[in-house]
């Protein structure tokens, strides 16, 4: 738009020559061929966009009248170079010496061209700083879209980190309410019910017999407490991204986890965890492979876990004592899933496991 708007400047900038030198056939031609050029060459790409104004040149060298309106010319081959422009200012200048142009109309022709070249060195300028704006502004947006997914990231494995640590101390907790608390209660309930059965019949076994009943109350707190905090523990995602971060540490085999699942059954997040332990690791035991995928997907109907390498090993042997295979397959099985393993489509070894959500397991 800038360049549009120069050159209409440029073209009211040959209108005194044209009043000096009088309208005709041969001048009114002109300036429509000189709008034509000009706007003509706002529509071309780059590498033919001065073809124009080169044409108006010549033509302007023929007609002498052309010479006052040579000014969206030099525009044009000023952006090119400003020693170009006097190209456009040389059929003038001609015309000058030859006498063949009014002398006034030929300076003014001269001086619309050295405008035009000023307004386009300036557009040029400004359309670069412009640009150049633009491509910082471009840069730094950039630069920030990569920082905010960094900190996302960051923040994400914050989380994980936290969810992790969080799990890890109510499996502790359950373990020593478990081993503790469960123990010593127990022990408890015992010597009571042995002293019930040595003072049977005495006025002291009704007490005693109110005691042994607290403490089996007491232990099935403890022990519906325990299950509860190691069902809380169960944290699918979480296990399943730290089996294979843990894994794949310091082996060089890079490793990338996609889970859509976070919570499921203890029995089902030990399952799954188990089998991604034992996959990764005979990937580890027995393929060159050097980059694993764990794909874990919760479905309204299932979970589906998959593991996939890039290498050529093949499935470990189980009749030289690997059953890893068929442990994991049992596991899954036992649950009413489905396994599978074998070569993929494109190579390497894949791992297949899905598992039923337990009130649409099949009988």
């Amino acid at each position: 738009m800038e360049r549009i708007v120069d050159k209409v400047i440029a073209l009211a900038c040959c209108v005194p020559a044209l009043a000096l030198a009088g309208t005709g056939f041969a001048a009114t031609g002109a300036l429509l061929a000189a709008v034509t050029c000009a706007f003509l060459a706002e529509l071309l790409p780059e590498r033919t966009r001065i073809a124009p104004a080169a044409l108006y040149c010549v033509l302007a060298c023929v007609l002498p009248a052309g010479s006052f309106f040579t000014a969206p010319a030099a525009h044009d081959l000023a952006r090119v170079s400003p020693a170009a422009s006097f190209a456009a200012a040389a059929p003038t200048a001609m015309a000058l010496l030859t006498g063949a142009v009014d002398p006034g109309a030929g300076a003014c022709g001269l001086l619309a061209c050295a405008i035009a070249v000023v307004l386009s060195l300036r557009t040029e300028s400004t359309l670069r700083a412009r640009s150049q704006t633009l491509l910082r502004a471009d840069e730094l947006r950039e630069r920030e879209l990569a920082l905010e997914a960094k900190n996302r990231e960051l923040l994400n494995a914050q989380d994980y980190e936290v969810r992790l640590a969080t799990l890890n101390e109510r499996a502790r907790i359950a373990r020593e309410i478990h081993d503790n608390v469960g123990h010593l209660l127990t022990r408890a309930t015992v010597q009571v019910e042995a002293f019930r059965v040595v003072h049977t019949g005495e006025p002291v076994e009704q007490d005693l017999a109110a005691v042994a009943d607290t403490l089996h109350e007491a232990l099935d707190e403890i022990r519906t407490s325990v299950h509860n905090l190691r069902d809380d523990a169960s944290d699918l995602s979480v296990q399943v991204r730290a089996v294979v971060e843990r894994a794949c540490a310091g082996t060089g085999i890079s490793s990338s986890v996609n889970v859509e699942a976070e919570e499921a059954p203890a029995a089902i997040a030990g399952c799954l965890t188990a089998v991604a332990r034992e996959a990764v690791s005979n990937v580890l035991r027995h393929s060159n492979a050097n980059r694993v995928a764990v794909e874990l997907v919760e479905h309204p109907g299932l979970w589906r876990l998959t593991i996939v390498d890039n290498g050529t090993g093949t499935a470990p042997d189980d009749t030289a004592g690997g059953m890893g295979l068929a442990s994991m397959e049992e596991r899954v099985r036992a649950l009413g899933g489905t396994f599978h393993a074998g070569t993929g489509q494109h190579g390497g070894w894949t791992v297949f496991a899905s598992i039923p959500r337990p009130e649409r397991r099949p009988a």
